[in-house]
Parts: structure tokens; sequence; C-alpha cells
């Protein structure tokens, strides 16, 4: 029971993305995804102390002139490509933790390079957000050899590390592409709890956001979103039956991406959208485009329209013998670190709305008015349909 929680029924999570089409990174993108995250507030849940809030992040492209600047404040010299991992420690095992990381780092052909301690603010958090706030540190990582299978290095590293971590040990992200901050706080707490994102430095050409209702699951730091790679306003009806397909292949899966036999593809004892995004991870790692992945974990309701092409039809007809589909009432945005999108379940049952701008600004989210944009610089303001991905 959560009898302790407030809730107030402001038609669940907030959730979008802002970019700029063309942007190597611009502090604008951050600043306007922060401001769009903080007009949803009211979308999210806050605990009975008025301060904790139900989860709240922001998931961006890794600002390299700033993490080359921190690095090099801790003493950490950064090779041109390098991986950053995001991490939450429980308090009482930080030593044997980054051990066992600097351990197992090796065996995956990765070098761990150094730690920060990432600076944050606690005055300003709940007491309850307060009583289980982790240890946060980031990682940085270099590859020992080829570093064209980095990302996929990453992820068997870290699978490798949670099956033997123990419980409070929690990558928010760890890639060579992108960084996620997030945790039990407000949309206002977010920057101020985190001033790495208020930094002038800290640039991005996309920023997913998300406020978190809570509704299935306990709020907790690591149950806060975006996660790595989506963030996820619904719930997928379907979520019983996809985990234990998933489980079902797990082990044909492990074979066919050279896993240990003792990973779990699935994290245990996390919500629906976290599911979601472990197996979006399965289809990045087998080599689809997110794109891709996305259509066949949530494909449109293709069977009777007719206005489709007969390559469309065919393609997600052979899709329905592999993948069984995620269902569900869901707006989801997404990225691999390369591309940033949004798609909608079947029925168009979430909304989602996005606006393009003459200054190259693409702004997503599940109301209008989440970003100021005069009407003259306005080139197209649309809401995404049932099925359809932008």
């Amino acid at each position: 029971m959560r009898s302790e929680w407030n809730f107030v029924d402001h038609d669940a999570c907030g959730v979008g993305f802002v970019a700029q089409l063309g942007s190597g990174g611009s502090r604008e993108v951050v600043e306007r995804g922060l401001e769009a995250l903080r007009r949803l507030g009211h979308r999210g849940g806050v605990d009975a102390d008025g301060r904790s809030g139900d989860g709240s992040g922001l998931l961006t492209a890794i600002p390299d002139a700033f993490f080359r600047r921190t690095a090099q404040e801790c003493g950490i010299d950064l090779p041109p490509t390098f991986a950053l991992g995001m991490v939450f420690l429980p308090d009482n095992e930080i030593n044997e933790i980054q051990s066992l990381i600097d351990r197992l780092a090796k065996t995956y052909g990765l070098t761990v390079l150094g730690w920060r301690e990432v600076p944050t603010d606690s005055s300003i958090i709940g007491p309850q957000a307060l009583r289980t706030l982790p240890i946060i540190h980031q990682c940085f990582f270099g590859y020992q050899e080829d570093p064209s299978n980095f990302e996929f290095k990453l992820c068997a590293f870290r699978k490798g590390v949670e099956s033997q971590a123990s419980l409070g040990t929690y990558f928010c992200s760890l890639s060579s592409r992108t960084v996620v901050y997030k945790g039990l706080l407000t949309p206002e707490q977010l920057s101020a709890f985190y001033p790495d994102l208020a930094d002038p430095s800290f640039i991005s050409p996309f920023a997913i956001f998300h406020q978190r209702y809570s509704t299935n699951t306990r709020p907790s730091w690591s149950l806060a979103q975006p996660f790595r790679f989506v963030a996820h306003n619904g719930e997928i009806n379907t979520i019983s039956a996809n985990r234990r397909w998933l489980r079902a292949k797990q082990s044909d899966l492990l074979r066919n991406l050279d896993l240990a036999s003792n990973v779990n593809l699935l994290e245990t004892g996390v919500s629906d959208s976290a599911s979601f995004d472990n197996s979006l991870e399965i289809l990045l790692r087998r080599g689809y485009q997110v794109e891709r992945a996305m259509f066949c974990m949530v494909p449109p309701a293709w069977e009777h329209d007719q206005s489709l092409s007969q390559e469309s039809r065919s393609f997600f007809q052979m899709q329905t013998l592999e993948h069984e589909p995620w269902d569900g009432p869901a707006a989801l945005i997404f990225t691999d670190g390369v591309k940033v999108g949004a798609k909608l379940d079947r029925n168009g049952l979430r909304p989602l709305r996005y606006t393009r701008t003459a200054d190259g600004f693409v702004i997503v989210g599940s109301e209008t008015g989440i970003v100021d944009a005069p009407e003259d610089q306005i080139l197209e303001r649309q809401r995404l349909g049932p099925g359809e991905i932008c």
C-alpha cells in the first residue's frame, strides 16, 4: 500500500523531447527541455511530504566539452572516444562495487579511466527522497580494442555487473552517446539537485524529459525516467505475457548475443516501462535500427489498413512471427543516442503533439505550450496519430 503518497489525477506522466535539427548541440535545447519538464510538473505524483516527487529526469547526448573539463578536474584524461556511466551505488558498499566494476571491465575489453562523484544538493529534496538517496557517481570507460562494437560491449559489461552486484547498484545510463540524470525529484528540483544540468557548457542536440506519475510500482530513484533508451507515459496491458515470452526466449537470445548464461535480460522488480526499455535494448544489440525496433514492439493497427503498401503489410506480417506486441495506451519517446523520436500506441490512447519551428527546433510533448515559440516561427504543429512515429 502507498497510503502515505498523495495522488492527484492529472492524466498521468508528462513526457516529451526537444531537438534542434542540424545542431551539434546547444545550451538552448537543454534549457528548453528543463523548462518543458517544469511546465509538466502538474502531471506527476508527489509524496505526502509535498517535496518528494514520483520521479523526473533528463536524457541527453553526452556533452563532450563539459565532461572533458570536469574529468580533467578529477585528474582523468579522456581519450577521443570514451563512455560514461551514471551509477547509483549503495552507501555501505561503494568500495566493493567499484572494485567489482574495475575487475569486470577488463574481462569485457574495457578500461576504467576514473570515477567522479556527481555534485548534488540534497538540501532541496523531500524526506522520502532523502531517506532513499543513493550515492551517485559517474565512471569513465575506454576500450582496449576496436571501438566499433563499443555500445555492445558496454551493454554486456553492464549486464555482467547486474548479475553480480548487490541490491542498490544501478546504471541509469552507460553509453558512449548518452547520459541520464534522474531521481526521486520534482521537475523544479532536477537542475537544482544536479548542478551539472545548469552549467552553460552542458549542451546537447536533443533532450528527452519525463515527469512520473507512478501507478503500478512504488516510486524509487532507479524507476524514475527516462530509462536508458525510452521515456513512457501509459501502461503496457500485455506486460505479463511480454515478460513471459521474453524469459522463454532468453536462453536462445543469450547464445545469439554471446552473453553469459547467468545474465538476466529483464531486470527484476521493475515497472512495465523499465521492461520495455530492456526489450528495446535487446533489439538494438541484435542490430535493429531504433525506429524498426519500435515498430516491431508497438506495431500500428495494420491488419485492415487499406492505405498500406504491400511492402509495409508484408513487413508487419513478418514481424508478428517473431515479436509479440507490447500493447496498451502508450506515448513513447525513444533514442539510440543518434536518432530521437516519438511513437503512439496503435489506438492513439495517449496524446503527443509536435511543433516544428523555423529555427530548426522540434518540440514533442504530451501537452501544448510546454515550450514558447512565436507564432510566426512555427512551420508545423500537429498531433501524432495512432501508431504513428516521428
